[in-house]
């Protein structure tokens, strides 16, 4: 089954794809270890000004490569990087020179340890922010859980991912936490790694864990970013001298928001489903009709 577009389903650009596909492959420069919400569309930006190709959640799906980010996990906690040394490898030969954003960013110990060379990048902000926009962003994100879109997008990859990592992060599933308001309609009742109680401590404590974990292994290669600073700071990280770029705002992207609206635009093409391809033959009679007449 021919799989979703991610970035264009949720209406995203695809500004890995925007980058000059002629560039040679330069190799992993720098390495995300910030989970999501903490800032890390901004940076993506900011390092897209800079030259770098992104790797992410969406390249994640767009490469086909859940399963073999899962593998990679229970690999690590095994004491192996043979998948991840592999994945890395086609990474940078597809031209990836960076890495952001949530699960990648729990691979970052272990790329560091692959990529000496590399710059690593923890974004962060006020935890209680972070907990509550990662909860909502979660919420969002969930249609992909639910029918119709979970059968044509696999992100349940989180679970098992997380698992090896030593953390519960449970997918919503019907019924236990979904409701199937029709046979090809769902909707989430609730998240149950977000909703009940304690569960803000045991994702802030996740957080900490891993930025501690990470900081302790490669202290001297990490920056503790908040894009609240600005451009000085990452610059100076990365050492690059660009008087000009120091000197512009640095982004603010929030795309909270705009998922928001995607969402309930999926939402309605999900409800009417049956609809759908009734509609789209019913409109290619209209036209093929109009055609005859003219002709």
């Amino acid at each position: 089954m021919r799989r979703l577009h991610v970035g264009t389903a949720l209406g995203l650009p695809h500004a890995h794809e925007q980058r000059e596909a002629a560039a040679p492959p330069r190799g992993l420069q720098v390495i995300g270890g910030g989970f999501a919400r903490t800032g890390t569309k901004s940076t993506e930006a900011a390092l897209l000004r800079l030259g770098h190709k992104i790797y992410d959640t969406r390249s994640i799906l767009e490469c086909k490569h859940a399963d073999r980010w899962v593998k990679a996990a229970q690999e690590l906690r095994d004491g192996k990087d043979d998948e991840l040394k592999t994945l890395l490898d086609e990474m940078e030969q597809r031209g990836y020179t960076a890495t952001l954003d949530f699960p990648v960013n729990l691979f970052a110990k272990a790329l560091a340890d692959l990529r000496p060379q590399a710059k690593v990048l923890f974004t962060t902000r006020n935890l209680d922010n972070w907990y509550r926009s990662w909860r909502d962003v979660n919420e969002v994100l969930g249609v992909f859980v639910l029918r119709p879109w979970s059968w044509l997008v696999a992100f349940g990859f989180t679970e098992p991912l997380c698992e090896a990592f030593g953390f519960e992060f449970i997918v919503a599933r019907y019924p236990d936490h979904v409701d199937r308001v029709l046979p090809w309609f769902e909707r989430v009742r609730t998240l149950p790694s977000l909703d009940p109680e304690g569960s803000k401590e045991r994702w802030i404590d996740f957080h900490e864990k891993t930025r501690m974990a990470l900081v302790k292994a490669h202290g001297e290669r990490v920056l503790i970013f908040d894009v609240r600073e600005g451009w000085a700071p990452l610059l100076a990280f990365l050492e690059v001298d660009d008087a000009n770029l120091a000197a512009e705002p640095f982004p603010r992207v929030n795309d909270v928001q705009s998922l928001k609206t995607v969402r309930k635009v999926m939402d309605f093409i999900a409800l009417f489903l049956p609809l759908w391809p009734a509609l789209i033959l019913y409109a290619i009679y209209a036209l093929t009709r109009k055609k005859l007449k003219t002709a």
